[in-house]
C-alpha cells in the first residue's frame, strides 16, 4: 500500500500535462523495446531471416526516451523544482544526440 500511496502523492504534485507527456513517451519507449524483442527473437532462432526494421525501431525508441527526459527537464524549469536538473539535462542531450546519430545513419 505504501507504493500506491507514493504514486498518488506524486500524481497530486505533478502538472497533469507534463505527467501525461511523460507517461506517453515512457509507454512509447516500452512499446518500441518490446517490438525490438519480437523482431529479434525469430531472427536469433533462424539466422536466414533478416531484420531490416530493427535499426529504425531502435532509433524511435531512443528518440522517445530522449523526449521523456526532455519533458522532465522542461517540467523542472517551469515548476522551478531544480532537483537533479543538470544531470537530467545532460542525460536528455546525450540520448537525443544518440537518436540523431541513429536517424542520420539510417539515411
Amino acid at each position: 500500500m505504501k507504493f500506491i500511496d507514493n504514486i498518488r502523492e506524486r500524481y497530486k504534485k505533478r502538472n497533469k500535462l507534463f505527467l501525461s507527456l511523460d507517461a506517453l513517451f515512457t509507454l512509447l519507449t516500452f512499446y518500441f523495446a518490446l517490438q525490438i524483442l519480437f523482431v529479434i527473437i525469430p531472427v536469433l532462432s533462424e539466422p536466414s531471416q533478416s531484420s531490416d526494421s530493427t535499426p529504425l525501431l531502435l532509433a524511435w525508441m531512443t528518440l522517445s526516451l530522449g523526449l521523456t527526459y526532455l519533458v522532465r527537464v522542461v517540467e523542472m524549469l517551469v515548476t522551478e523544482k531544480r532537483n537533479y536538473l543538470a544531470m537530467t539535462s545532460v542525460a536528455a542531450i546525450i540520448v537525443l544526440g544518440i537518436a540523431t546519430l541513429e536517424f542520420y545513419w539510417l539515411v
